[in-house]
């Protein structure tokens, strides 16, 4: 399998996963998942797996928030965990403003991914008044550098790591 058809077969198997839980017969649940921006392959990176534990502490904690049902999943898609959390408990804007705060707070903040998604939606920053991400290297909007292939992504790829050591250096 070449180094992009594990990358998806990894992210289907993520969307498999979040499927199941919005579709649950059993409750009405909205997911979280934090995962980490890294450029190129692999996915993986040394310490991706502590700075994604560490995340998810944070943002339970800050949200006072218990899901349901969790999970870790290392595919090639690279690290990340998923939990289901109960919509008539928990508020999935409550949980996605956490989340915005942990990757401005955080050390390991700019690479973080967390996303929010109801049986609706994905629940956006912009569609909630929040500023978009900036890139890690020029500060433009990140989907701009993005669409316009702006910079390197090796150069991108050593700004990940080197943010994944400083946090790690945290723990």
């Amino acid at each position: 399998m070449t180094p992009l058809e594990e990358v998806l077969f990894g992210r289907d198997e993520r969307a498999a996963w979040q499927r199941r839980w919005l579709r649950s017969p059993e409750g009405n649940f909205f997911v979280c998942q934090i995962g980490l921006n890294v450029p190129g392959y692999p996915k993986r990176i040394p310490r991706d797996l502590a700075v994604v534990r560490k995340c998810r502490k944070y943002l339970l904690e800050h949200a006072h928030a218990a899901p349901a049902e969790e999970q870790y999943l290392e595919n090639g898609a690279g690290v990340c965990w998923q939990g289901a959390f109960d919509a008539l408990k928990y508020d999935a804007t409550s949980l996605k403003r956490c989340a915005v705060e942990a990757e401005n707070s955080m050390t390991a903040g700019r690479v973080l991914d967390i996303d929010v998604l109801t049986r609706e939606r994905a629940l956006s920053r912009t569609q909630m008044g929040l500023p978009e991400r900036r890139c890690l290297l020029c500060g433009e909007r990140a989907k701009v550098c993005a669409r316009l292939g702006s910079h390197p992504q090796s150069e991108l790829r050593e700004k990940v790591i080197r943010i994944i050591n400083a946090a790690a250096l945290e723990m």
